[in-house]
């Protein structure tokens, strides 16, 4: 979504401020799954990171400081990889344990946070449907980010 606003934006201000005739076309914006690992790189850096630090920071002021490529990449980052989901990111629990897990008030919080204001926005950055177990069983969801493990005892 924040790619079609861009290349909105775009189009809109090359319109206004004219052109030469021999002026190479601008080729459309590139969708996230199309990127290279550069133009990912620029994407991140430039859209995602400052986009989620500020939502993150929202729910918990350290995250202002704190939050680089390596809070969601762990040590994909470090590595150059960039792989999703990250064991370095809290694992979450089975689909079966999830009601227990969120009986905790401190998971439950981060747990509404993720789905209220996270899951949406960085589906909404990648420009990818979320998952509905009904309608898009294979869309963007928690385990994108997130190992799902048995972890209650």
């Amino acid at each position: 979504m924040i790619m079609k606003r861009i290349s909105v934006a775009l189009c809109l201000f090359v319109a206004a401020c004219g052109g030469e005739a021999d002026d190479e076309p601008t080729p459309p914006p590139v969708a996230y799954k199309d990127m290279t690992l550069q133009q990912r790189e620029v994407f991140m850096n430039d859209v995602v990171l400052p986009k989620m630090r500020a939502t993150f920071a929202a729910f918990d002021a350290k995250y202002e400081s704190t939050m680089t490529c390596q809070t969601c990449h762990g040590n994909g980052a470090n590595d150059g990889t960039y792989a999703m989901p990250s064991p370095q990111v809290p694992p979450l629990p089975t689909e079966e344990e999830f009601p227990e897990y969120v009986k905790d008030p401190e998971n439950a919080k981060w747990a509404q946070f993720m789905m209220d204001d996270v899951w949406p926005q960085m589906a909404d950055l990648l420009d990818v449907p979320m998952y509905d177990h009904m309608t898009n069983p294979t869309g963007f969801s928690c385990s994108n980010c997130h190992t799902i493990a048995s972890i209650m005892p």
